[in-house]
């Protein structure tokens, strides 16, 4: 009886100490080592938000990154002005269907023409030769009203048709003008008249989602300047081309390259989170019948293995691997130390 009231009160005593003490007091020579590396206990998988193409990238596994950094860009499609004129209205938002809005407006955009007025012609009245009585797209135009002289383009024929955008000169709406092969204005080269009309604004088609908006409401473009940019169709709403970490952590793999075309929700990077770390090991079951979540165990680093540092058993695996005829199951192990580094080198220490 006596005996065992000693034995408890062993147990009691060694279980109160190796719960409190400092574990850099313990000689941990009998104890069962289990080697491990410090893993992050958290990761975080960085996808394309939509289909497209990445622009080129400098990221690479290896390289830290703080919540925020853009790692990747998406390719967007710019949609230019066909034309000089001015910016009227989009009939969609940045981050909205340019889809829907070609559906109900049948636009995306309106642009005003800088070049406002055409005429509307005929060959009547024209000269008798075959070069004023058939026109070809592209030739130039002379016209005059009172003492103002414009000048025009042949934009489109027909067999008894024909319509000139004007270049220079502005006539009132309706006006009827006789037009010239030569600034002589002479009746030889004469090529009929026309009648002055207002151009419609011009629509602006596009498909996808909008990006972003670079000329705005009000804005003077020239020809060949990008309006907007579009992404995918399967972008989400508000969907950026810019794709960020959100987390500071470390780039573990990087399965894609620069210029590579991708789909929604594909695989970017892993991030490994670093705010939480972890030691992992793999434990060989004859040594688990003594261990048990919650438990205290001690730890060191190979880089600085005299500092004994205290480790919590934060989870163990239900199912072991076979190695060597043993079984070996994993377990995870916290340590509250900083500087810890991803890969390092540990061992775990087993009573």
């Amino acid at each position: 009886m006596k005996k065992n009231l000693f034995l408890l009160f062993l147990l009691v005593f060694f279980s109160a100490f190796f719960g409190t003490c400092a574990f850099g007091e313990v000689d941990l020579t009998d104890y069962s080592v289990a080697n491990g590396v410090v893993c992050a206990s958290s990761f975080e998988d960085i996808t394309a938000p939509f289909s497209g193409t990445l622009t080129s990238f400098d990221a690479e596994a290896g390289d830290s990154v703080q919540g925020g950094d853009v790692l990747f860009s998406m390719l967007t499609m710019p949609v230019i002005a066909p034309e000089d004129g001015t910016v009227r209205y989009y009939f969609a938002r940045e981050g909205e269907s340019a889809d829907a809005a070609m559906n109900v407006y049948g636009a995306v955009a309106a642009l005003q023409p800088a070049r406002k007025q055409r005429l509307a012609c005929t060959y009547s009245g024209a000269a008798d030769y075959e070069e004023c009585r058939h026109l070809h797209v592209g030739e130039i135009l002379y016209f005059k009203a009172d003492k103002e002289k414009g000048t025009g383009v042949v934009i489109s024929t027909r067999e008894d048709a024909y319509e000139v955008e004007v270049l220079t000169g502005e006539y009132d709406a309706g006006k009827i003008l006789d037009l010239f092969r030569d600034s002589d204005y002479v009746y030889d080269n004469k090529t009929g008249s026309g009648k002055i009309v207002y151009r419609e604004d011009v629509p602006i088609a596009a498909s996808g989602v909008i990006a972003e908006i670079l000329a705005q409401p009000g804005d003077s473009v020239k020809k060949g300047d990008t309006l907007f940019t579009i992404v995918g169709q399967d972008a989400p709403f508000g969907a950026s081309s810019e794709i960020a970490a959100e987390n500071a952590g470390v780039i573990a793999m990087i399965p894609v390259s620069s210029g590579q075309q991708v789909w929604k929700g594909q695989l970017l990077a892993r991030v490994y989170h670093t705010d939480e770390l972890e030691i992992v090991a793999d434990v060989d079951e004859m040594d688990l019948h003594s261990l048990k979540v919650g438990d205290t165990i001690p730890v060191t680093l190979d880089t600085d293995e005299s500092n004994i540092l205290t480790g919590t058993v934060t989870e163990i695996s239900s199912l072991g691997t076979q190695r060597q005829n043993a079984a070996y199951f994993t377990v995870h192990v916290s340590v509250e130390k900083a500087g810890l580094k991803l890969g390092q080198s540990a061992s775990i220490y087993l009573p």
